[in-house]
């Protein structure tokens, strides 16, 4: 198989890969495989490869407790709208991949 890494949609097909690897992380409530997860999230930010929203799934929700590899659900005064995420978990997400925020557990 090749891989087209100029192609268009590569940016998201990688985090598409990477949720899928969450969430079965999260089905076998695998540690290591998390930490797995946000190593090789940190190495693909080191070479460049951009963050979307969807990167968000590797971390647990601080608003509504959605694990890793699962959707956000609706929350008081937090409501989803159209978006599968909190826009706090994006943000903690973008946070913790950066290094600006240490990972929580059980990342930490």
């Amino acid at each position: 198989m090749r891989v087209d890494v100029d192609e268009p949609d590569a940016v998201e097909e990688f985090w598409s890969g990477m949720r899928e690897a969450a969430a079965a992380a999260a089905r076998h409530q695998d540690d290591d495989l998390y930490r797995a997860i946000v190593k090789i999230g940190k190495s693909a930010l080191a070479q460049g490869v951009e963050l979307v929203p969807s990167s968000g799934y590797f971390l647990q929700c601080p608003v509504c407790s959605a694990q890793s590899g699962q959707r956000c659900v609706n929350a008081p005064s937090h409501p989803l709208k159209e978006n599968t995420l909190h826009p706090e978990r994006i943000e903690l997400s973008e946070k913790a991949i950066r290094g600006e925020v240490p990972l929580p557990e059980p990342l930490g």
